[in-house]
């Protein structure tokens, strides 16, 4: 791993492999960083693909500033990225929950940066989108102060999850996030409607975002929509394998599967808890 300055701020990146296409992956807010897609799809993508992972501003070991916390400024921060990397090709971004806000935002304020765009349970900001996450994430801020959230975590996580349930009250409490976040102005239909290139979107079956996806397969002219049976807003980690056997493929311009392209993948239950990517679970309301 590498430290990268971006925009103003030291990016934690981690770039893996090789070859023709890049593939960018941004993880979700507050309690997620770089190691969600470490651990799952980076890898086995390094093996035919440049891959590139960072850690979003105030998030695992990139810089935490006070302010910067608008989507505006995540889409500024990775084209900042991406020229500090000598990248100028269009790339692949593969957004998971917060990252695919990101994705489709820097589709329509930056096209020809964007070569495909990989959804997993991905929020795009709709009409009072900005107001609902400061809220939720007020509430888990809140939630973690409690003792028995704590020891839910211990029992959970163990000292892994406290630690960045600490690093998530810092996030919250001594950045503009909350505010930021309030301010966010929603993608007009008209904008999704000019996103030109393809999307490839995944929700799991049992997914509160299921609304969001149908908007998404409604407007963006390019939308290839999968529901996963038996899956939650946790894709990434419960349908790993599905996601490498259809997203490498597409990347890589082969034909894309039908699902299921993994088959004999099982569900896996997921370690961590439900809040921890669910903006509208777990205890005490509490949300990312």
């Amino acid at each position: 791993m590498a430290d990268v300055v971006a925009n103003g701020v030291r990016f934690n990146v981690s770039r893996l492999g090789g070859g023709e296409q890049t593939v960018v992956m941004l993880h979700g807010l507050v309690m997620d960083n770089l190691s969600s897609f470490y651990y799952t799809l980076a890898n086995p993508f390094a093996r035919e693909c440049d891959v590139v992972l960072y850690d979003l501003r105030g998030h695992g070991r990139s810089d935490r500033p006070p302010t910067g916390y608008t989507v505006e400024d995540s889409v500024a921060d990775l084209d900042a990225l991406l020229t500090e990397l000598g990248i100028d090709h269009p790339v692949y971004l593969v957004g998971n929950s917060y990252g695919g806000v990101v994705a489709l935002e820097m589709a329509v304020t930056h096209p020809e940066r964007v070569a495909g765009i990989a959804l997993i349970e991905a929020h795009f900001a709709v009409e009072g989108w900005g107001h609902h996450m400061a809220g939720s994430l007020a509430l888990a801020a809140f939630g973690l102060a409690e003792d028995e959230v704590e020891q839910w975590l211990d029992e959970q996580g163990g000292r892994k999850i406290n630690k960045m349930a600490r690093n998530a009250e810092a996030l919250i409490y001594e950045t503009t996030m909350l505010s930021d976040l309030e301010a966010v102005q929603p993608l007009p239909r008209e904008s999704l409607a000019a996103i030109s290139c393809p999307v490839l979107a995944f929700y799991g079956e049992h997914s509160d975002l299921l609304d969001r996806a149908r908007d998404l397969d409604e407007l963006v002219p390019d939308c290839d929509l999968r529901i996963l049976p038996g899956c939650t807003h946790s894709v990434l980690m419960e349908a790993t394998a599905e996601l490498k056997a259809t997203l490498l493929p597409w990347i890589l311009g082969a034909p894309v599967p039908p699902y299921p392209a993994a088959p004999d993948t099982p569900v896996v239950p997921v370690v961590n808890p439900d809040w921890a990517t669910d903006p509208r679970a777990g205890p005490a309301g509490a949300a990312r």
